[in-house]
């Protein structure tokens, strides 16, 4: 019988792909894509190009732990230089759509899939790459974060954003696979809280702790990796599955799980673990945006040698919440190193000021008897304060009957929780010129800065009242920034038009973020009146005999205006009438209206019964139309509007509050 093994399927692989080559001499290397690759001195993360299994991941560390010179070079997924064994599952209304690119391969070759919508790419340090899955458009960011425990970028952010583009709300859940590789371990024991894990378990909401970790030895650890699953702006997941990398493989999201039964593909003797979280399936209305984001990286442990060996583990820093507290887990490593058994082994947590232990948890915990090359586990939630912010040591001491005692301590910092202050930082004061409003359309900038101590996460600034104004470009009212780090403000500008009335208007603005109280910003804008007004308007206001120019009539601001006729009167002794021509009101959008520009010959000096009639109706602003002089003589010409007629949509006269507005161009050699 064939077995569905992973080694197996890379060699085929590989056996085919020289066949290729002796098959189609013209096959080169360079027609082979290369993975899509971001890496920095810690870890690499490494995406398939595809088209098969395109989008799916990797993870190796580079130069690892700084302090772990055993770690270089190491995998953290299965799957390099070409991932496949991992994928991702969007359960949409009870269907099971596989994300990225076909596969013929056992990892997800049974599910549905979707259409490429962004090949897998680099954008801004991340690799991206979307995907329609029906009518939702799943697009996955893979980065580099700072872990909760060592404080390097060594750690994977997986970011999944999950839009409903359709007209029908959805049933949406999402399942993410790791295929588990500690170096040359594919089958690492996983450790989660106090349990070693190394046979088919469930975990579902509160069971499920902020984090869980995968190393061979505490002692000399060749690889140390850490999926972190709670805090900050991770979405925890509803429940977690812990089995052997074929059960995943071949079933796309509910996993047959057997108590008691290693991580051992069916009919095979090695080892192979693997994760899989699982965000359960909610409603997703169209229009609505979901994220998923969980880290999966490099573990912090701080090592204690002794026959009684000692790690202990707890976040690098935490920050507090809005109410002055945080939560977290430490987690102590006792290994027996001898020859013989440890017997009545205790550990024991110090706390410094401002730390306590959650209800329930004691200082004092019995392991008992510790057989030799065995390793237990200890866990302790702890709760800090205000009175923890600066952090301090927690210290772990064990002891046995006939063993030497031993101690570990580890820092963590307290942060204090993130603050946000926004402000509006300009808004343009409005004027009229030229009967019109200027500046116009009026820029709005916003200020954003975190006060506080830790990083606001799901931060996001939003207008949350403009009065009549309207937002140019997209109409977006709300931003999402992220993740904002403490005393790094950021600006953001909005651009406001549309039809405001004359008066004065409130901007009202806000800043907000997961668990942090929103900050709220307002400013007043004065909208000046604008006038009905018909006035004449010179190219210029100053030339010399012999020049050419021009004067429109200009009418602005004028609500509901159907039809306009006028005459335009003119100094005939300095100037000579050369052209007349249609104004712009009245061939708006490339649309020749009806329009005459009436008699010039009858009466010297006078243009009489100029008429322009607009196809629909409406808000009237620009020219009626153009005349070209020629000037003649020196001297002041005055060009005025005479006789004007303007009417609404039922023939009804409009009138204005003022008379026309006249001008003078002067005529000079100088």
């Amino acid at each position: 019988m064939v077995r569905s093994c992973k080694a197996r399927a890379v060699v085929t692989a590989l056996v085919l792909l020289w066949c290729a080559f002796i098959m189609h001499p013209g096959i080169s290397r360079a027609d082979t894509a290369a993975p899509v690759e971001i890496s920095n001195q810690f870890i690499r993360i490494t995406v398939n190009p595809g088209p098969a299994e395109a989008g799916r991941f990797g993870l190796e560390t580079t130069g690892g732990d700084p302090r772990n010179p055993a770690d270089d070079g190491l995998p953290l997924i299965y799957g390099r230089p070409m991932p496949w064994t991992s994928y991702t599952t969007v359960r949409i209304d009870g269907s099971d759509w596989v994300f990225g690119g076909k596969t013929t391969r056992r990892a997800g070759r049974s599910g549905m899939y979707g259409e490429q919508v962004r090949p897998p790419q680099i954008e801004d340090g991340k690799v991206v790459c979307s995907y329609m899955l029906g009518d939702i458009l799943v697009t996955q960011e893979l980065s580099f974060v700072k872990s909760p425990s060592t404080r390097y970028l060594d750690t994977a952010r997986i970011h999944y954003k999950l839009e409903n583009t359709g007209s029908v709300t959805r049933s949406v859940g999402l399942r993410l696979m790791i295929d588990t590789m500690l170096g040359a371990n594919d089958g690492a024991p996983l450790r989660v809280g106090e349990k070693t894990i190394v046979s088919d378990t469930m975990l579902s909401r509160r069971e499920i702790p902020d984090y869980w970790q995968a190393f061979d030895s505490i002692v000399e650890p060749s690889v140390t990796a850490q999926g972190t699953m709670a805090g900050g702006e991770l979405t925890p997941p509803t429940q977690i599955a812990f089995s052997d990398w074929g059960s995943f493989a071949d079933n796309l999201w509910d996993v047959n799980l057997v108590h008691g039964r290693e991580f051992v593909r069916a009919r095979e003797s090695d080892l192979d673990s693997a994760v899989a979280m699982y965000w359960s399936p909610s409603l997703l209305a169209p229009g609505e945006v979901r994220h998923y984001v969980t880290y999966y990286g490099l573990g912090g442990i701080t090592l204690a040698p002794g026959k009684l060996a000692l790690g202990m583990t707890a976040p690098s820093e935490v920050g507090l919440s809005a109410d002055g507290t945080a939560s977290f887990l430490a987690v102590a490593y006792v290994s027996n190193t001898g020859e013989g058994p440890a017997h009545d082994v205790t550990a024991s947590l110090s706390l410094p000021i401002g730390f306590t232990l959650a209800d329930g948890h004691a200082r004092t915990r019995t392991v008992g008897d510790l057989e030799p090359g065995e390793t237990a586990q200890v866990a302790w939630q702890v709760i800090a304060s205000w009175g923890a912010v600066g952090g301090g040591n927690l210290e772990v001491n064990v002891s046995a009957t006939n063993a030497n005692p031993n101690k570990v301590s580890r820092r963590v910092e307290i942060l204090a929780p993130p603050r946000l202050l926004a402000r509006i930082s300009h808004l343009e004061a409005l004027q009229v010129r030229g009967e019109e409003i200027y500046p116009w359309p009026v820029r709005l900038t916003v200020r954003v800065e975190n006060t506080g101590g830790s990083p606001a996460h799901w931060a996001r600034v939003k207008l949350d009242s403009i009065g009549g104004f309207s937002v140019i470009g997209g109409d977006v009212t709300q931003l999402l920034l992220g993740t904002l780090e403490p005393n790094r403000p950021l600006d953001f500008t909005w651009v406001l038009g549309g039809h405001p009335d004359a008066g004065t208007h409130t901007i009202l603005v806000s800043a907000s973020a997961d668990d942090v109280p929103a900050s709220r910003a307002s400013a007043s804008i004065q909208v000046p009146l604008l006038v009905p007004k018909v006035w004449v308007k010179p190219s210029k206001t100053r030339v010399m005999p012999g020049d050419i120019f021009s004067v429109d009539v200009m009418i602005t601001n004028v609500p509901d205006l159907k039809s306009a006729k006028f005459d335009l009167r003119y100094d005939n002794d300095f100037v000579d009438l050369a052209l007349v021509s249609r104004g712009g009101l009245f061939a708006a959008g490339g649309e020749l209206m009806p329009w005459s520009e009436g008699d010039s010959r009858s009466t010297p000096g006078r243009v009489a019964g100029t008429w322009g009639s607009l196809n629909s109706p409406g808000y009237a602003w620009g020219s009626a139309a153009t005349f070209y002089f020629q000037a003649r003589a020196m001297g002041d010409a005055r060009f005025s509007v005479e006789n004007l007629v303007l009417s609404d949509a039922s023939g009804r006269v409009i009138s204005l509050e003022s008379v026309p507005t006249p001008c003078t161009v002067q005529i000079t050699r100088q």
